[in-house]
C-alpha cells in the first residue's frame, strides 16, 4: 500500500514538470541566441519566431494603463547585416527544435531573397 502512494506522488510531482528535458514552467528571459544555446538539442515541439523585418523604419508604441512609451529601430547597417544577424539564431532554432518539430517565421513578405537564404540554413 505505501509503495502505491509513493508512486502516486512521483506522477503528481512530474506532472508539474510536462517535459523531461526541458522544464516548461520558466520564461527564459534575455537576449534569445544566448538562451538558445542553453537549451538542449532536439527539445523543442513548436517553434514561432515574429523577428525584426529589417523595414528600416523607427517603431513606436505607448503600453498599458501607464501609456508607457516602448520604442525601437527596426534597422540594420544592410541587408547582409541582418542576414549576419538572423542566421545564428536560425542555426540554433533549427538545432533545438525535434525532428517532428513545427517551425514558423513571420516575415515581411516583400524581402523573399532573405526569406530563402534562412529558409537555406535551416535546412541544410
Amino acid at each position: 500500500m505505501r509503495k502505491k502512494k509513493e508512486s502516486n506522488s512521483k506522477k503528481q510531482s512530474q506532472a508539474g514538470k510536462p517535459s523531461s528535458l526541458l522544464d516548461t514552467r520558466v520564461i527564459y528571459c534575455g537576449d534569445n541566441l544566448e538562451q538558445l544555446k542553453k537549451l538542449p538539442e532536439n527539445s523543442i515541439d513548436l517553434i514561432y519566431i515574429d523577428p525584426p523585418f529589417n523595414s528600416n523604419r523607427n517603431y513606436e508604441v505607448f503600453w498599458g494603463e501607464t501609456k508607457e512609451k516602448r520604442a525601437f529601430e527596426d534597422r540594420h547597417a544592410s541587408t547582409q547585416a541582418y542576414i549576419e544577424f538572423m542566421r545564428p539564431r536560425c542555426v540554433e532554432l533549427h538545432r533545438v527544435l525535434k525532428k517532428t518539430g513545427s517551425f514558423y517565421y513571420h516575415f515581411d513578405c516583400s524581402d523573399i531573397i532573405l526569406q530563402k537564404m534562412l529558409t537555406i540554413v535551416l535546412i541544410r
